[in-house]
């Protein structure tokens, strides 16, 4: 990475550091957005994909809509292709996956969440980074949409990821994640894949 890119990783660390309990969310998501360009992130605490036998609820830290939320839980978690045999091997050998990457081999179901739900909603591509609590283990990731005159990630933005992601661990537990205004949703994990 050059030394730009140093700066603006150090920039994203400094604010999720001075982070107030309970929000550190909406500080991520503003920084990522800021420094990074990375507009819209958001969170998935304890993905059941990521969390074999934990029978814990999954929840979404975002800025969606929330019918966007509710569509993909009730509708589309089971197609998503981070979530197939591909991208749970992708996201824990390496920490980071992106969606077209994981199309690339999806199934028809997985294709379908890519063409159909996500593109209907003007996402192009999608970068799914892991991020482990060092201090409960808790697994978390942050995905970030690219949309709008960002359609493409660039290797830049693979490599920044990959390097976030171990960074972020000892920042991230859940109930230093959610504030008042953050929008949550909770969805019982299923965890019969």
């Amino acid at each position: 990475m050059e030394q730009l890119e140093y700066r603006k990783l150090i920039k994203v660390l400094e604010q999720v550091a001075s982070a107030r309990q309970g929000a550190l969310y909406p500080v991520l998501a503003e920084s990522l957005a800021v420094h990074l360009g990375w507009i819209g992130a958001f969170v998935a605490e304890n993905p059941a994909y990521l969390t074999p036998g934990n029978e814990g609820e999954e929840r979404y830290l975002t800025t969606f809509r929330p019918d966007f939320v509710e569509e993909y839980a009730e509708r589309w978690r089971s197609r998503d292709p981070f979530a197939s045999r591909d991208g749970v091997a992708r996201l824990t050998r390496h920490g980071v996956a992106t969606l077209g990457q994981l199309c690339r081999r999806a199934t028809g179901p997985e294709r379908d969440f890519a063409d159909i739900f996500l593109r209907r909603n003007g996402i192009h591509d999608m970068l799914k980074i892991v991020v482990r609590s060092q201090s409960t283990g808790d697994v978390s990731t942050v995905g970030v949409p690219f949309y709008g005159t960002r359609r493409v990630i660039q290797p830049g933005d693979q490599l920044m990821a990959s390097t976030l992601g171990p960074l972020l661990g000892p920042y991230m537990n859940h109930e230093n994640s959610i504030n008042k205004s953050t929008r949550t949703y909770g969805h019982k994990a299923d965890t019969s894949r």
